[in-house]
């Protein structure tokens, strides 16, 4: 598993969801940031490109995670968020 240490998250989605998956920044962070074991696979989107896929969980819901890498190690970009 890829290791999570820091989340950008822009305006829009953090208001996507917020407002459509009704999950908060702070909880996104908590269940996927410095979490160790998470279950992940690498997938790639045909106009996107590739995205590591997170399983994590949210108020004993599981979630999925949609994180785009950086040039940065670590450090990740939130494409999306929702329960499953």
């Amino acid at each position: 598993m890829a290791r999570i240490s820091t989340i950008i998250v822009s305006h829009a989605t953090e208001q996507k969801l917020l407002h459509r998956h009704q999950i908060s920044l702070d909880e996104l962070e908590d269940a996927v940031v410095g979490v160790v074991g998470l279950r992940s696979t690498w997938g790639d989107h045909p106009t996107r490109g590739r995205r590591l896929l997170v399983e994590a969980s949210i108020r004993k819901r599981k979630v999925l995670v949609v994180l785009y890498p950086t040039d940065v190690s670590d450090e990740w970009n939130l494409g999306s968020a929702y329960f499953i």
